[in-house]
């Protein structure tokens, strides 16, 4: 065997080898699918085994899309453009529109309701215009600052502006609310005060009386809201020692306070964020700062201080002749009927299924007022002008024996009919006279000693 026979030797047995295995891997498959397909034998379904695969289906591969990565960038910061939209002309219609929406217009007899203080005065005012809206009579009109106080003159004076802005408003009723911004140092002069010193209360009280006395000397009523609570309890406890302040300085000129405290407290008279409004539902008065207000606070405001404000107004048109009514609006009084139910000798029958029999039939307060009697009734005959009531025999209220005497006098019918004493003969004997008087008993014994001593003496 030559050399190169040797070497194609071991390559025909790799040859032959490998296509050995292809023809063995052929007829297993071939025996594998015929197993596959033959039907199960009765042995092979009780006893298991021969259990058929089921054709697998030919994997479809899904063509995969791949999406292009992009590189995320960062947007551009826009900028605001603030632009100021024009205002378009009205149309006919958007004017008549304009002019139902538009708030009833005042009278020009109306009265004006002035507004000073601070940034809690300007809720007042904003809660004050909302509640007369619609009340052309009464024009609300707000000089406040929100920074203002008595304390810092500095910033805005209302000791020296108060009275040219009462001399330029002429007001009907001046309404002050201010302190909210006064619970610092007080400087006088070249000296600082401590808040709530002796000199600092003395400093204060004088500013509260240049107020009302600008208000006094001008004629115009005053009407002083006081201060609510707030969030922190140092500022409310400040704020309850002010509103004593004010209360002594507006008495001093027959004003107005109105206390405003215990609508913006709980039960136990603690701070609280919501509370009643004006409508008595449950709502938030103030907002989350818990010093300002919200819109029902600012209503609620307006709605303490709306009958001090009312009483004045009324009084003051009164007196100026701005309300004038003419005979057809004169109002129209209803007289109670003349009659007293305390008199009534009998009484309307009364149905089964009448609501009247189980007590009134209308709420406490809604119905009109009991008649009044020109005749007194038997309780006023009885108790206040000491008569009977006719003396009816038979009657379970006949319990005098005769008639009551204005008084008892020696003269006059007798005070009862039958007894034992006959008052007539006593008093036409000259009275009664008293019994003797009764020994003591020192002498009830000496008298009897002497009995015995008379009676032992010998004859």
């Amino acid at each position: 065997m030559t050399a190169a026979e040797r070497r194609a030797s071991p390559r025909r047995v790799r040859t032959a080898l490998v296509a050995l295995l292809a023809a063995f891997a052929v007829l297993l498959t071939g025996v594998t699918a015929e197993a596959q397909q033959r039907p199960r034998t009765v042995l092979e379904m009780l006893f298991g085994g021969g259990q058929q695969a089921a054709p697998e289906r030919p994997a479809v591969r899904k063509p995969v899309v791949r999406k292009k990565k992009v590189r995320a960038t960062r947007p551009a910061r826009q900028k605001k453009q603030r632009t100021q939209a024009a205002r378009p002309k009205p149309s006919g219609q958007q004017s008549a529109a304009a002019a139902v929406a538009a708030p009833a217009s005042k009278n020009e007899n109306a009265k004006t309701v002035l507004v000073a203080g601070d940034f809690l005065a300007a809720s007042l005012a904003d809660g004050l215009s909302n509640l007369y809206a619609d009340n052309e009579m009464i024009v609300i009109e707000a000089r406040t600052d929100g920074s203002s106080g008595l304390v810092r003159e500095d910033h805005y004076d209302w000791t020296e502006k108060l009275g040219p802005i009462l001399d330029e408003a002429k007001p009907a009723v001046l309404v002050m609310m201010l302190g909210s911004n006064d619970r610092q140092p007080m400087t006088v002069g070249s000296r600082s005060l401590a808040s709530r010193s002796e000199e600092w209360v003395r400093n204060y009280e004088e500013r509260i009386g240049e107020i009302t006395e600008a208000t006094k000397s001008r004629g115009v009523p005053l009407v002083w809201v006081g201060m609510p609570p707030f969030k922190f309890d140092r500022m409310s406890e400040d704020m309850v020692f002010l509103n004593d302040l004010y209360r002594k300085g507006a008495s001093s000129v027959s004003g107005e306070y109105v206390d405003i405290w215990d609508g913006f407290v709980d039960a136990d008279g603690g701070f609280v964020y919501s509370g009643p409004g004006v409508n008595g539902q449950t709502t938030q008065l103030r907002n989350s700062d818990g010093i300002t207000m919200t819109n029902a606070g600012e209503d609620k405001l307006a709605f303490f201080a709306e009958r001090a404000i009312n009483r004045l107004l009324g009084t003051t048109l009164a007196a100026t002749g701005a309300l004038i009514l003419g005979p057809d609006q004169l109002p129209t009084i209803q007289l109670p009927p003349i009659g007293n139910a305390a008199n009534a000798l009998q009484a309307a029958p009364v149905s089964i299924d009448d609501p009247s029999l189980d007590g009134p039939d209308m709420l406490l307060g809604t119905g009109s007022a009991g008649g009044f009697s020109l005749e007194p009734s038997p309780r006023e005959r009885l108790v206040i002008n000491g008569g009977g009531t006719g003396g009816t025999e038979g009657r379970a209220d006949n319990f005098a024996w005769s008639e009551k005497s204005a008084a008892v006098t020696p003269s006059g019918p007798p005070i009862v009919s039958r007894g034992s004493l006959n008052l007539q003969s006593v008093r036409e004997s000259g009275g009664l006279k008293p019994p003797e008087e009764m020994p003591t008993i020192l002498d009830a014994i000496i008298e009897d000693w002497s009995r015995e001593n008379e009676a032992a003496r010998p004859e």
